[in-house]
Parts: structure tokens; sequence; C-alpha cells
């Protein structure tokens, strides 16, 4: 039987599970190849077909052939080792879509990338590895279309309504399948290798085993092995909360995906990468000296909260990007030590330990003695704070940065008549307290174990994110000279979601290989149809002794395979060489992996080509925003009913909260000069595409659908 031009192999009942952590290896994929071929060698070493066309039920044999699902089996842990002691076995489905039988053609992904005049692919390959402890536990559920009931995945009929699912239903469940929100990785690949990673769910997921970072090092070396050309990711995942490509950009310099090389794709609201590494440079660089007001009397909360931590640190915490990354390394430490239940070495403090101190024992002494003198003359039982205790020993001793590095080494002090120095923060105040302990209420060794706890470092993070970070929230603890540069720059931080990692940069440009030939090509249509976009350049491998006449039909079977588009594609021109023949080696005429435009015509159902000529579909829209969008950057827009130029909401004054009015006047349009009547944009309206109903149209924030499977372009979360 053939299901899609490949013979159905029978599906090997017992496959050896590969190491997680190792696989695939770097030498898997070979030095110089193209997605499409790597994956089809990926699938036949390591993988196994299903025998059934469905990923999602025994009982979807009778359904269309169009979704071939192939199975690795990988290991997390020892071989052999039990679940208990960190072992356990997952799963790497690779679902092969047959583009044109699907019931989603288009990528909504490549549309707001910049890829939307690419030419549809034939075929797309979604990388899913399902969550493991639904996977273990057996629980692979779905639900009746007709009641809702749920029910187990192997059925098709519904035991309450006794509704039998066949056909479209089953196949609804296959792409609802592929839509579900718990799968740990989900990514999609079109034939061309240009792809897009939709979700990674790591522990704070539902994962069991797995990391966010342990998967995405194996996706990062899965791409490297099937020679993926490029790989977005639309980066809108929270912690606690927490929009973590902003606390991220503000700790690191750039989003999380960024531990992998994803940098900035493209930006909302016509933002660069200029502009949002202007805005992140801007807010992790403001000076925490501005938050500290010496006016008032009264300390806000705010500046308790900063005093805090900068009592904590050993090192100068100047800016917001040393305040947050001390409270992530302080956070991390915290965690660390709750699961060993034992404290571990605190690497920030061991270093800062071995720098040569500046003052002679002499001066620590005389410090000491200072705050000891304060601590003995309080009430017995009575915290000091820190502040109180500095301001107290100050009278003595000049130096403020002296006092400060003798606090920090007072906790565990012991004295000669019995008592040691406790130490304790304060959750209440925020402060760092001090009092003298006799040995019978408490341990010396315990007093040197001192921090916040893991809630407290997690309600202050939020807190400050909430106050410095948060452009909804931050404007009131903003200091004057920076309160409007720090939430615009806040603000565009948020605005950009799409990041890319570009595998082909760093591909080699030929192959090692000296019977084979890399040569790039481009195609040109000589009838090409209006507004005509070019395709990707693809590469072409050619025996070492191939003609250029071998060259022109091994480059049309090429975009032939991969593109719907140039099914019926004929080569008939090489530019470049007009009065060679067909029978000139290619190695005499061409250098390493030189670009050669091939020209020619396709031909057949011109419908076809129409159809399948770029990803963002049929639609003919013309984008002219204020900010400088001119194109769909997945943001809520609605287009002018005088002349159909579409503009974002926000910048029309329409807040992404309101909803979109029925008539929408632009501003060109409503200027005296032509005559219109109505509203500019800033108090304009619209109706929208999402509303069909509504007289005007509004082209909605993107719930993407790749595949048809709705919204699985929404990433969760990523620890």
């Amino acid at each position: 039987m053939v299901v899609n031009g490949r013979p159905l192999k029978k599906a090997r009942t017992r496959a050896e599970a590969r190491d997680f952590a190792g696989f695939p290896a770097a030498t898997d994929g070979g030095a110089v190849g193209t997605f499409r071929e790597a994956v089809r060698g990926f699938l036949a070493r390591h993988a196994r077909l299903l025998p059934l066309p469905s990923i999602f039920s025994p009982a979807a044999a009778a359904a269309p052939p169009h979704l071939l699902t192939w199975r690795v089996s990988l290991r997390v842990g020892e071989e052999g080792a039990e679940e208990d002691a960190g072992g356990c076995g997952v799963e790497l489905n690779v679902v092969e879509e047959d583009v044109l039988r699907s019931r989603s053609v288009y990528c909504d992904q490549c549309r707001v990338v910049g890829w939307s005049g690419h030419p549809v692919c034939g075929k797309r390959y979604h990388f899913i590895i399902e969550n493991d402890s639904i996977q273990m536990a057996g629980r692979r559920r779905t639900c009746c279309l007709r009641c809702g009931t749920p029910m187990a995945a192997a059925e098709s009929r519904c035991l309450l309504c006794n509704f039998d699912m066949e056909g479209e239903e089953l196949e609804e469940c296959g792409y609802l399948h592929l839509d579900d929100s718990s799968h740990l990785l989900h990514a999609v690949v079109h034939a061309n290798g240009y792809g897009h990673l939709l979700r990674v769910n790591g522990r704070e997921g539902g994962s069991r085993h797995l990391t966010g970072r342990d998967i995405m090092s194996f996706w990062d070396r899965l791409c490297k092995v099937l020679h993926v050309r490029k790989v977005t990711v639309m980066d809108i995942s929270k912690k606690q909360g927490m929009d973590y490509r902003l606390l991220h950009a503000i700790t690191t310099g750039h989003p999380w995906y960024g531990e992998w090389g994803y940098k900035f794709g493209a930006g909302s609201f016509a933002h660069t990468s200029d502009t949002y590494q202007e805005a992140v440079d801007v807010l992790s660089g403001i000076h925490l000296a501005l938050y500290s007001s010496h006016r008032s009397p009264i300390r806000t909360p705010l500046q308790n909260t900063i005093a805090l931590y900068w009592s904590l640190s050993d090192r100068q915490l100047v800016t917001v990007r040393d305040l947050f990354r001390f409270i992530m390394h302080l956070l991390h430490q915290a965690r660390k030590d709750a699961e060993t239940s034992k404290p571990a070495m605190d690497e920030h403090r061991e270093v800062e330990s071995n720098v040569l101190c500046m003052w002679t024992n002499e001066d620590i002494n005389r410090a000491e003695a200072a705050m000891l003198k304060v601590l003995r003359a309080v009430q017995a039982g009575r915290w000091v704070s820190w502040r109180a205790l500095r301001g107290a020993a100050s009278k003595a001793v000049d130096s403020q940065e002296l006092l400060d590095y003798s606090l920090r080494g007072l906790r565990g002090k012991l004295m000669d008549d019995g008592h040691f120095i406790a130490v304790r923060c304060n959750t209440e105040t925020s402060a760092i307290e001090y009092r003298l302990e006799t040995y019978s209420n408490q341990s010396p060794v315990d007093a040197t174990v001192f921090g916040p706890s893991v809630e407290h470092l997690a309600h202050d993070l939020r807190f400050l994110y909430d106050a410095l970070l948060n452009p909804e929230t931050m404007l009131s603890s903003q200091p004057e000279v920076v309160g409007a540069s720090a939430h615009n720059a806040a603000a565009r931080i948020l605005d950009c979601k799409q990041f890319i990692k570009h595998y082909d940069e760093c591909a080699p440009e030929s192959p090692p290989n000296p019977i084979l030939l890399a040569v790039r090509c481009s195609i040109e249509l000589l009838d090409h149809p209006k507004d005509y976009t070019a395709p990707p350049v693809e590469l072409v491998l050619l025996p070492a002794t191939a003609t250029l006449g071998e060259l022109k039909m091994l480059a049309a079977r090429v975009f032939q395979e991969t593109y719907l588009m140039f099914h019926s594609f004929q080569a008939e021109q090489l530019p470049e060489f007009p009065n060679l023949s067909d029978t000139t080696p290619v190695k005499h005429v061409l250098g390493p992996s030189q670009l050669v435009r091939v020209r020619g015509r396709c031909t057949g159902d011109h419908r076809r080509i129409v159809q399948f000529r770029m990803e963002r579909g049929l639609e003919n829209w013309t984008v002219d925003c204020t900010c400088g969008a001119k194109d769909d950057d997945g943001e809520r827009m609605m287009a002018c009913d005088a002349c159909g130029v579409w503009q974002h909401t926000r910048c029309s004054g329409i807040s992404d909260f309101e909803e979109v009015p029925e008539k929408f006047i632009c501003r060109k349009c409503a200027s005296p000069r032509k005559g219109k009547g109505g509203r500019g944009g800033g108090g304009g309206s619209g109706g929208g595409r999402m509303k069909m109903a509504s007289a005007g149209r509004c082209k909605d924030e993107i719930g993407s659908s790749v595949g048809g499977a709705g919204k699985i372009g929404r990433l969760a979360t990523v620890g």
C-alpha cells in the first residue's frame, strides 16, 4: 500500500530507546544537506512508522492518511534505571502533514514573521513530545465532539450519547491532538527548512522529568542534525504572572531563548533590532540611587526592598539589572537549598570572600565593637534593623563602606560572654535585623545560615517587577527624570515577541565530500503572476560529474518536491550561461556554493499557481500605520472603510481591551482636504476580519493555526 507516495513499512514492535541528553549526535546529519533529505534519513534510521495514519486514535484507520506519524523512543536518565531513581521514557512523535489535503493550507506564523511571501510547501513536519506525566499514566484522553463527554483516546464511540466518530470527526480529533496545550515540545518545520517553535513546557508546565532547558537543548541539537534553516519563536511565556521575555531581557540582555542563539526577529509596531536593544539598555541601566529620596523621612516599601538587597549583596548594586540579577541568583540558590535540604555554597559570596579587603583588621574590629556596643545597649530580645544599627555605629566610624562590610560579617559571631549575634530577615519590613542571643536559644551554626526564604524572594521579585519593569504599574514608582523613558522602554520590549535563530548562517558553504557539488539555486518564472515573490534559495547537491543540463533538471525537481506552486515547473534557461550547452560540466563554470538563477515556467492549472503562491493566502492587504508598520505583525488591526488601508487599533487610540467600532475612517481620509467627514484615527473605530458580521474589518491578534490546529502558536511556561 502506498500513502502519500511512500510505501508503508511494517512497524517495529520494539525499538531501542536513545539517551535524551545526547540524542541526536552532532555527526548524525552530515556536514551539508537539506532539511527535506535530512528528515527522511533521520526517520529511516531512528523512527518507526506507526501503523495508523493518525496519532490520536487506533480507530482512525478509516480516516484519510494525510497525517503520518513516526515515533522515536527516548530515555531520560541512566539505562535500566527505575522511575524513582530518575529514569523514564519519553517519545518524540514526528507527524508528517500533507499540506495539499490539510484543512489549513496557509501558515499564520510565516505571515507575521516576514515569510508571508514564501510559496506554500507541500509538507510540514510536526515535532511533538507529549506530556510525560500523561504519557506514563496512560491517560491520553479526548472528548466527544458532539456532547463534550471525556473519553479515552482509543475509543471512537461516546458512551453517553452513543455518537460514533469516523471520517471528518476523527480527522478533527487528530488536529485537536496537535493543538494539545500539554505537549512538552511542539514545533513545526516546512519542507523548505523554515520552522516555528510553538510550545515548550518544562517543570512549571507539567513535566515530571524534563526541564525547559532539557527540552530546548534537545530541540537545538535536532535542528542542527536536520539542517533546519531558520526557526522562529513567539515568546509570550510567563512566570508567576510576569512576562518572562521582559524579566530575562533585563537580567541577561536577551530573551530566555537567547541562551540557544535566538535573536530579535520581527518587532510589532515597526520596532527594529536597534530599538529593541536600546530599550533593553535604557531600562536595565537605570540607577537605583534615583529611587532613594532624601527629602522625605518616611521610606517607601520600594526603598525598603531595594535597601534589603543592597545590604545582602557583597557586590555593589548600581543598576536595575544588578538588582534583578542578584535576586534571581538568591532565588536560584534558595530553591537549590530547599531541594537538597542542605545549604549550598553561595558562589556569589565565595568569590567576594577571596577579594583582598581594603581595610585592616584594626578597622574591622573597631567597627564591630561600635555595633556590639549598640546591640548590648538595647532592650534584651529586641531586634535592631540594619539601617538603625549602621546609623548608630556611624557616630564612631565614619566610613559607610566599612560599616556595610562589617555588618555582613556579624551574623553568627561568637562573644566571650556566651552570646552570639543572631540575624534574621523581617518579611514585613523587608529589613535585615540583629540581636544578641545565648547559646541555649539558638545554635550559632544555624545563625550563619541566613537569607530570605523562597516565598519572600518570589514576593519581592514580583513586587519589584511591578514597580520597576511592568509598564502598566510602574509609573507611580518611577522618578520624574526617568518615568517616561522607562515606561516607553518597557512597552517596546514587550512589543517584541518574535525571535529567530539562523541555523543556515553556521552551515558550511561546500560539502567536504569531493564527489559532490553544492549549488544554490533561485527560481525565476518567465510568466510569473503579478506581485510574484521569488521563493527562498534552495541547495542542490549534484555529482561532481554533473552537467548544466542535469543541474536544470535536478533544480526543477527540488522545487517541485518542495513547493506546491512549482509542482509542474519546467526549467528552461540558466541566465548566467546563455551561450553554454547543457553538456558543459558544472564544475568547469561554477565555484563552490555559487548562486545560480534558473528560469522556467509552470505549466498546467493556473489556479494552483495562484492558490499556493504565498503563505499569506489569497488575501491582498495594504498596511500603512502611523507607527511605520507596512505588513501584518500579528497585532490587532482595522481597515479604513474609505481607503481599505490597515493600521493598528492601538495606534489609532483604541485600547486592546476595547471593542472595535463598526465604522472607522483613517486620519488621511478624514482630513478636510479630502472632503471626508468624521473623526481622525485617534478617536476612530473599526470592525473586524474576525468579526465577520460587522460592517467594518479588523485583523485580530494572531492565534496561530499551523496545520489547522487552532491556536497552537501560544507558548506555555518554559521552566
